[in-house]
């Protein structure tokens, strides 16, 4: 570690060739002497390493002594990305809830990008009237800034694939979303050799670009895919190269950029669906979904959180809100009794919100919205409760 490196002009041993021009060689900058000696190294491997411990002591002082308010550490480039670190709750308007802050009452200090070149089309649009469930957000932010592999589950239309948008538009993060059915194939997502006007060529998929480029992968409808087919990420969530055996020499070993994360969702935890509500949900193999390092399964909202969605993205009234999310409480306590056979989504909601300000009637809107999907008993039990709360 302590090897000093020769000059090439005179042959003693230094560690920096900066300071030993500017002391036996002043007439040589370092212009001159890289130009002149293009493959000698400037500095020693030892002198590298101190140079980057006073670096880093440097930024944490500068985060440490920063006010929460501005950036808190100097821009970092990492393969082409330029990322800032910045307080939680003014990247996603939190203001300065208790909830937002950490356990010291400190702003919570995460990782945005600042800039990066060629993807900026993949960064999701941010939607202002979303909502953030703040538990759940620091949930996915900590898989993102530790690059762990994060699993959401839970019913259809309570947020899954919305949150991990809102939170890659806000922190302006490149994402990839990929569905899955039963009829997803490995080479749907590695890539895959393609014929075209008499020659073959191969096609990256949109794995293999994640990895490489630093997007993150949105593996969505996750258990709805075969088994044996998911088992090709298996390596990827444990941080490990993607190798692609018939892809040619430039994509056969796909390395995980820096800025590459593995996020995914599901209706299910692996173990199948117990509700009898998705069908094409299957049971997992236990060895894949061990590998994701956070399993976080996404439940109804509170009535307050679930009323200031449908107000902003219904755009109604707070009154007409509050009745709707009495109306879903009653829906989903019914299908937890057993006594409705299907349950109401908060995206079911938004629609019914949606349509009854165009025909004047809540209970019109949640028919059209929710209720036609029953079964005729189903239908009869939840129109009651539209009648009730609605009149």
């Amino acid at each position: 570690m302590s090897e000093k490196i020769t000059c090439q002009i005179c042959g003693e041993q230094v560690h920096v060739i900066q300071i030993h021009l500017k002391e036996k060689h002043p007439e040589v900058s370092v212009k001159d002497y890289r130009e002149q000696y293009p493959d000698a190294p400037l500095v020693s491997e030892f002198a590298a390493t101190k140079l980057r411990a006073a670096q880093e002591a440097k930024n944490k002082t500068a985060e440490e002594s920063a006010p929460a308010s501005v950036v808190t550490a100097a821009s970092v480039v990492t393969g082409g990305f330029r990322s800032e670190r910045r307080p939680m709750h003014e990247v996603f308007g939190l203001g300065k809830v208790k909830a937002a802050m950490n356990g010291k009452g400190d702003p919570v200090i995460i990782t945005t990008i600042a800039a990066f070149e060629g993807f900026e089309d993949f960064v999701p649009d941010a939607d202002s009237n979303y909502v953030f469930n703040i538990d759940l957000l620091k949930r996915c932010l900590l898989g993102l800034e530790l690059s762990i592999p994060t699993y959401l589950w839970g019913h259809a239309g309570t947020g899954k694939s919305t949150m991990w948008e809102q939170v890659h538009a806000r922190t302006k993060r490149p994402m990839l979303r990929v569905q899955h059915t039963i009829n997803t194939e490995e080479a749907h997502i590695v890539g895959q050799i393609l014929a075209k006007e008499g020659s073959t060529y191969f096609e990256p998929g949109p794995l293999s670009v994640a990895m490489r480029y630093g997007l993150t992968y949105l593996a969505d409808e996750y258990d709805r895919a075969l088994p044996g087919v998911l088992s090709v990420y298996q390596p990827v969530l444990e941080g490990k190269p993607l190798v692609i055996k018939e892809a040619p020499p430039e994509w056969r070993i796909v390395r995980p950029h820096p800025n590459f994360r593995f996020v995914a969702t599901g209706n299910s935890n692996g173990a199948g669906d117990e509700t009898g509500l998705y069908q094409s949900t299957i049971l997992g193999d236990a060895s894949n979904f061990e590998r994701f390092g956070i399993v976080e399964e996404v439940r109804y909202m509170p009535k307050s959180q679930e009323s200031l969605i449908l107000q902003g993205q219904a755009e109604i009234a707070k009154e007409d809100a509050e009745k709707l999310v009495d109306f879903a409480a009653e829906v989903r306590k019914a299908y937890e009794g057993q006594r409705v056979s299907n349950t109401i989504s908060p995206r079911a909601l938004i629609n019914a919100a949606r349509l009854a300000i165009r025909l004047g009637s809540f209970r019109d809107g949640i028919q059209l919205a929710f209720t036609n999907r029953l079964t005729r008993v189903d239908q009869a039990v939840v129109d009651g409760f539209a009648q009730r709360v609605f009149g």
